[in-house]
This record gives C-alpha cells, sequence and structure tokens, in this order.
C-alpha cells in the first residue's frame, strides 16, 4: 500500500510573495522520497456466538437448529491466522516456540511455549490431507530429488535422553512441482523405501550406500551429483594441488554447458543433444586422466579418495548426460535442507517422534510454497481455514501453484489499498 504524505505549509510570515505580499498557494506536488513505515503485528479476541433458529410459530413438533462459526481447533484459543503465523515463524524464519512466547507477550498476548507447540500440532493434523495428496502426486514424478540429514529427538529412554533420527527430502519433477519431507527413526533404507513404495523413476541424490540399496531394492535408477565428487577435491587441494586444480577445471567445463544452456533456455530434447555433442567428449577424457592419476596415487591420501570417489560411482556420476530432464548436481535439493539446518540451531531437538513427523508434515508444505514464490502466510491462513470450512474441499486447488492461481492473496484489513504511483496520487 502506498500512502501519500504531503509537506505542512510554511510558516505566515514565509508563504506570503515578497513582491506583492499575496499568499502563496500550492501550484503542483514534486515527489521527493519514498520510504518503507512498518506497523507491528496486533492481536485481538473473535467472539463466536452460534445461532439458534426456531419456528416463529412455537410449534411443539418443531426442532431447533443451531449455526455454528467453523473453528479450525474446537474451543481453541487460536485462530487460522494464529496458528499459520506459528508454523510460518517456526519453519520459515526459524524462530523456536519460547523465542515466539515471549514475542506474543511482547504484544499482549501471553501465550507459553507449551501451548504454542499445541497449535503448531494442530497446524499438522489439519494439513495432513493435503500432505497425503502432495504424497501421492510425488510419487508420479519421473524423476525424484532425495537427500537426508541427522536431526536429534528427546528420547528419555536413553542414556543421555537424546537419540538421533533421520529426515529426508523429496522434490518432484517439473509435472510434479512438489517438495516432500519424511521423517525416520534412523537412516536404514526401510523408511524411505516404505516412502516410495510403488514408485519406478529416476532417483538424484548422493552415492549414499543407502541410497544406492534404495535403487536397487526399488528398480530404479540413481543420478548422483557432480557437486559432491568436486568437494573432494576440494578438500584434497593441499594433498596435491596440480591434480586437484586440473580436475576442478573439467568440473569447471562441465558446469559451463550447463550454465549456457540454462542462460539460453534450452529445452530438454536440445539439451540432451547438447551434454552428447559437448559433455561426453570432455567427462570421456576426465575419466581417462583419472584413471591414469588414480595408478600413481596413494589410496588413503585425500587426493586417492577423491579419484577414488569419482571411478567407483562414475556410471552413477554421468547419469545425468542421457537425460535433459536431469540435473548435474543435487545442490537444489541440498538447498531445502539447509532450511533444516538454520532451524536445528534454533530450536535444537524434537521433543517426540511425533513432533519430528508434524515437522515433515507442515514443512512439506512451506517448502512448497518456497519453491513456487508464494507468500506462506497468506497461504496457509487461507487454506486452514478452507480445510476447517470444508474437509472435503478439492486438494488439488490448494496446492500452493494453483491456489496462487485461483485466489488472489487476502488484502489486509487495516491498511486501504491505493492504486495508482506516487506521482498519479499527488497530481
Amino acid at each position: 500500500p502506498r500512502v501519500p504524505v504531503v509537506a505542512s505549509p510554511p510558516d505566515a510570515a514565509n508563504i506570503a510573495c515578497t513582491c506583492c505580499g499575496t499568499t502563496r498557494i500550492p501550484a503542483r506536488h514534486i515527489l521527493q522520497n519514498t520510504r518503507l513505515q512498518f506497523v507491528p503485528a496486533c492481536f485481538y479476541y473473535e467472539d463466536l456466538y452460534s445461532v439458534v433458529y426456531i419456528c416463529p410459530n412455537q410449534c411443539e413438533s418443531s426442532e431447533s437448529i443451531v449455526a455454528t462459526v467453523p473453528e479450525a481447533v474446537k474451543n481453541g484459543l487460536a485462530a487460522a491466522s494464529l496458528l499459520a503465523q506459528v508454523a510460518v515463524a517456526r519453519d520459515f524464519d526459524h524462530t523456536p516456540f519460547n523465542r515466539q512466547s515471549t514475542i506474543y507477550k511482547r504484544h499482549g498476548a501471553p501465550l507459553e511455549r507449551s501451548t504454542i507447540s499445541d497449535f503448531y500440532a494442530h497446524v499438522a493434523r489439519i494439513l495432513t490431507p493435503l500432505y497425503t495428496f502432495m504424497h501421492l502426486l510425488l510419487l508420479q514424478s519421473r524423476i525424484i530429488s532425495t537427500d537426508d540429514t541427522p536431526v536429534k529427538v528427546l528420547d528419555r529412554s536413553t542414556k543421555k535422553n537424546i537419540k538421533t533420527g533421520r529426515k529426508w527430502a523429496f522434490l518432484g519433477d517439473q509435472d510434479h512441482p512438489v517438495n516432500l519431507f519424511h521423517y525416520t527413526k534412523g537412516r536404514g533404507r526401510e523408511g524411505p523405501l516404505e516412502f516410495l513404495s510403488g514408485w519406478k523413476g529416476l532417483l538424484q541424490g548422493d552415492c549414499f550406500s543407502g541410497n544406492i540399496a534404495i535403487c536397487a531394492a526399488a528398480g530404479t535408477i540413481l543420478v548422483a551429483c557432480m557437486a559432491h565428487a568436486r568437494r573432494y577435491f576440494i578438500k584434497a587441494i593441499l594433498n596435491d594441488k596440480q591434480g586437484c586444480n586440473h580436475a576442478l577445471t573439467m568440473f569447471q567445463s562441465l558446469y559451463e554447458i550447463e550454465r549456457t544452456a540454462s542462460e539460453l533456455n534450452v529445452k530438454s530434447d536440445d539439451l540432451k543433444l547438447m551434454r552428447e555433442q559437448e559433455a561426453v567428449p570432455m567427462l570421456d577424457s576426465f575419466h581417462a586422466w583419472l584413471q591414469s592419476q588414480y595408478a600413481l596415487a596413494q589410496p588413503k591420501s585425500s587426493f586417492g579418495k577423491a579419484l577414488f570417489y569419482c571411478l567407483n560411482n562414475w556410471t552413477f556420476l554421468t547419469q545425468y548426460v542421457t537425460d535433459g530432464d536431469l540435473r548435474i548436481d543435487n545442490n537444489h535439493t541440498e538447498r531445502e535442507m539447509k532450511y533444516i539446518a538454520m532451524g536445528k540451531k534454533a530450536w535444537l531437538f524434537f521433543g517426540s517422534d511425533k513432533g519430528a513427523r508434524d515437522h515433515a508434515i507442515v514443512l512439506s508444505v512451506l517448502s512448497t510454497c518456497r519453491r513456487h514464490g508464494v507468500e506462506p502466510w497468506a497461504y496457509l491462513t487461507d487454506v486452514i481455514q478452507r480445510l476447517t470450512e470444508n474437509p472435503a474441499c478439492d486438494l488439488e486447488e490448494l496446492l500452493p501453484y494453483n491456489w496462487r492461481q485461483k485466489y488472489p492473496t487476502p488484502a489486509s484489513a487495516e491498511i486501504t489499498r491505493i492504486t495508482g504511483t506516487p506521482k498519479l496520487l499527488c497530481a
């Protein structure tokens, strides 16, 4: 919103014309500057009233009808907008519940950390049908990108009261653009296999043995990440500067092909042909160099380990040239995992396995919002309200990329939106 602020008139002693003494009048407005103001968040109570309908003739056989206001949480304290705020603050802005409690008390709403935690659990429960629908949509993808990271979970039965769980990310392809997260109690392949049950396609990720086992068990193809291979040479540069610099130059040439294709907006089929003509000869030369160097390198040195990683996983690393829809690396998935890493520094651990699963549900929806540039608070507020009013609503319409096209972002109730530029407003 734009609010015009017009300068106050000069003092009476200075506004008079120095020639004839007539009072000067405004002639035109000049845009002096544009600045941002800030309106702090505020809380207010909504008093919900049910309405009882009766027959005006007071018929004895007629029963009264009670109309109630839909509530996201039955007799709960939080409305849809507050539930959305709690979720967005935690998973988008990395503000843990204890800090949120302090902030809300400062704004006049004394909400305890345990109460806010309950709010978050309610958000996960409400979004579960949408999460399940997104999961079904993900399994229709031809290409799924994945990564995982350890998370701490409170467990009183262990010696240090903390155990290590695992959070997995699964990103769908361009035709099924959803981001899903999944929690397992360990890093075994059983959890991801169950999550991807029935799926066949291309799995893009690092050369973690679990990913290789998942692909072998599910009958899928693993597409490895070139960025992982490159990192081994960066770590080994002090061990063999000349050899590592040569390897990094080869990686740079391969990435230059991808960068050029991106700048020219090359389509999938043309990118496949471009890789076959330019990248494949480079890869053949790179592979021959790796073999020659590995024959001379010390196997246990960091440079030897870098060479072994590439040679041992060469089929997986070069799989991307066979399909124009594949990426040269898995960095887009690792960027999503970064938000979990940032969150772990704030909320430290999950209170239970259920809390970790709730986080996976909420983060999946918010991560998909980030993927499509959807404002998360407005989206989540509207979706929570719609699922509350009609649990059987069309879930496909509530997917972030469909919601953005069908439902406009709700306007603020406090600020009147003004159309037009400042120059037009002041003219």
